[in-house]
């Protein structure tokens, strides 16, 4: 049997503005996956009105149902898991509506060398290289290697740390 879902976009005036819905929808989202703030406003906003979006957005906050502090954390240690560069975790963090401030501050708790440690990024881009581009490496293609890793945010040191590091092994 196939499900098909009402993707039309509704009108303003076709939009909701019962709370109790709106926060029954809210808790269904949240239990899938945490959400930041803005994104849950935006996920209401399809169905609700924006001053119940609001509300309701404001009273999980309130609740500590979201926070976006700690999503912005957790979504950071996921893209430094998933080897993302810091420039472009933060790029991720910013297109899920955090705020500059809290973008810097999950960064500088989780991109930041451990004591005696690596710097996480360094170690991303090692194994970057080390897993998906060595045999381009191997190959005498260094250039696109780089190139590849730039394209994906690491600055030029860093990639030049990672390669070095490679060829040493």
């Amino acid at each position: 049997m196939a499900f098909t879902h009402n993707r039309r976009p509704l009108a303003e005036e076709e939009k909701s503005t019962d709370a109790a819905k709106a926060r029954a929808r809210a808790m269904e989202l949240l239990a899938g996956q945490e959400l930041s703030s803005g994104i849950l406003y935006e996920r209401l906003n399809r169905r609700f009105t924006e001053q119940t979006s609001a509300a309701v957005v404001a009273e999980m906050v309130e609740r500590e149902y979201v926070n976006d502090e700690r999503y912005a954390e957790a979504r950071a240690h996921g893209l430094l898991a998933a080897k993302k560069s810091r420039r472009a975790a933060a790029q991720n963090l910013r297109q899920k509506g955090l705020s500059t401030q809290q973008i810097e501050q999950a960064l500088e708790v989780v991109y930041a060398p451990e004591e005696g440690g690596e710097d996480p990024e360094l170690e991303a881009a090692a194994g970057l290289v080390e897993g998906r581009y060595r045999k381009k490496l191997e190959a005498g293609r260094r250039d696109l290697v780089v190139a590849a890793l730039m394209r994906r945010g690491f600055a030029y040191a860093v990639i030049k740390e990672a390669i070095k590091r490679v060829e040493e092994e």
